[in-house]
């Protein structure tokens, strides 16, 4: 009789037990689901809280200068950050700065973005700023070759960014500049933002860089009652490089050079050149030039030979490499201007002279200062002594007329005679 119930002969042997444990097999799989659900949805949280406290380091120890996110953004992103305790940034102060390092491990920071904030007061005789003028382009004693030192630069010359009228650009640093108008306390503002991080900076991150370096200047312009019309940050940012060429390819700021070997000859002069893009309305500009293991080999014999007590050519080519530098300064950067860390000759505008193997020129260029400089490694200023005064002079008049700069003051004949 069927009693509406099922016999247990019905049911295979084995698939009861089997039931269960597969219902068991989904229930934890369930719970985990729903625990891993959880700790996903705690990890979201936490994230969010890390980046919302390093938004806020960034806020307070920048100063509130430039988006946090876009400084977190930078290098692929990262959400943790912590600041130096040593350095704030404050408009109320002319020099001022803000350091972000990334947390890694436990008891770990790594670099990742500065920002260096100056103010310059209107009246020039109350700046304090010194800066040396003098350079050291080549590592002597780490470069990747030995045997051909003036190959590559340590450093990367000075980019404009577009024409210069916003400032300038290096392999992993931008700085931007703001004029102020003629009236208020402030003669101009400058945001220097630098890459920490190792690695080569992309193209993307230095545009970033110079967006955060212009946020920074406006911003603090605005604080300081700086009225000043900021350019916009370029598209393109050419990648800066340290490899020097030939000079007669070198275009851009050292084109003179190509030109003035072309009138003159080349003789004893630079065979090697290290130039960046020109730009009319640059407040900094340089040209680097370099003599090459060939041409020292070329030119050195005979100096030695007049000059006993000088040293050997295996000396020349790896401790004492021949180059000259030129720049150009213009604005609040010529102030506090140094002939070198050692003697602190001042370099002034407008006065012009030598010291320390600098010759220096002054020019007005827009209403402002410039200074027109040019350096020289010793011994090379006495190889060149005759040949000194022509090649500064065809380099400050393309400086001066390239941006139609007028009251050219240039050093007299007898600072190109040597001691």
């Amino acid at each position: 009789m069927d009693d509406g119930t099922r016999a247990e002969a019905d049911v295979p042997p084995g698939r009861g037990r089997l039931r269960g444990a597969l219902n068991t097999v989904f229930v934890l799989v369930a719970v985990a689901g729903i625990g891993l659900s959880l700790w996903a949805l705690v990890s979201d949280v936490l994230d969010l809280r890390t980046r919302a406290e390093s938004r806020e380091r960034i806020e307070e120890g920048c100063g509130g200068l430039v988006d946090p996110d876009r400084v977190l953004a930078l290098n692929g992103g990262v959400d943790q950050v912590a600041l130096s305790d040593r350095h704030h940034i404050s408009t109320e102060r002319t020099d001022s700065s803000c350091v972000v390092y990334r947390v890694g491990e436990p008891r770990s920071a790594y670099g990742r973005f500065s920002l260096d904030l100056t103010l310059y007061p209107a009246n020039p005789d109350a700046d304090e700023h010194q800066v040396d003028a003098e350079h050291e382009p080549f590592d002597y004693f780490t470069a990747e070759d030995r045997d051909d030192v003036t190959a590559a630069a340590q450093y990367t010359l000075p980019h404009p960014l577009g024409d210069g009228g916003l400032g300038e650009y290096d392999a992993d640093t931008v700085t931007v500049r703001a004029l102020c108008a003629d009236g208020g306390g402030v003669s101009s503002v400058r945001a220097e933002v630098a890459a920490l991080y190792d690695g080569p900076v992309t193209s993307g991150d230095r545009r970033e860089l110079a967006a955060l370096g212009r946020q920074a200047a406006e911003r603090a312009a605005a604080e300081k009652g700086c009225r000043a019309e900021i350019p916009a940050v370029p598209s393109a940012l050419p990648e800066p490089r340290t490899t020097l060429v030939a000079a007669a390819e070198a275009g851009g700021t050292c084109a003179w050079y190509g030109r003035h070997t072309a009138a003159h000859g080349q003789g004893e002069l630079p065979d090697r050149a290290l130039a960046a893009p020109a730009g009319k309305a640059g407040a900094h500009d340089s040209c680097l030039l370099a003599m090459s293991p060939e041409g020292t080999e070329r030119i050195w014999p005979a100096y030695e030979k007049s000059h006993p007590d000088s040293a050997d050519l295996d000396r020349m080519l790896t401790l004492r490499p021949l180059w000259m530098q030129t720049d150009t300064l213009v604005g609040d950067g010529t102030r506090g201007l140094r002939s070198s860390a050692v003697n602190r000759t001042p370099v002034l505008p407008g006065t012009a002279g030598s010291a320390d193997g600098i010759w220096w020129a002054s020019s007005v260029c827009d209403g402002r200062p410039a200074l027109h400089l040019m350096q020289v490694s010793f011994p090379y200023d006495d190889i060149l002594r005759d040949r000194l005064e022509p090649l500064f002079r065809a380099y400050v008049e393309d400086a001066t007329t390239r941006r139609g700069c007028t009251g050219v003051t240039f050093p007299a004949a007898s600072a190109f005679a040597g001691p």
